[in-house]
């Protein structure tokens, strides 16, 4: 929706998620460290220290949350990110 440009709209506009709590729960650090189980099986033998330590590391419960990531690649779109132009304004309710 963001690059894909299946949304013109004209201008900014809001992004609202309402309940956005649910979401944080439910995209919290057990998504986060089931997300990437599957491409530990599949990716380059190179990328799998990495892979394997961001499970490890949401296991532990540090780091970004899938949450934490999703919000951020919309800010990107919205003030002061780097594709601001997109003029998408984020509002988590």
């Amino acid at each position: 929706m963001l690059r894909g440009g299946y949304v013109s709209v004209g201008g900014a506009w809001v992004l609202r998620r309402l309940d956005s709590e649910l979401s944080r729960r439910a995209l919290g650090y057990e998504a986060t460290a089931h997300w990437p189980e599957e491409n530990l099986r599949y990716c380059h033998p190179d990328n799998r220290c990495a892979v394997a330590a961001m499970i490890a590391a949401a296991l532990r419960g540090e780091g970004p949350t899938l949450f934490d990531k999703i919000v951020d690649i919309i800010r990107i779109h919205g003030p002061g990110g780097r594709e601001s132009e997109d003029g998408i304004l984020p509002e988590l309710a």
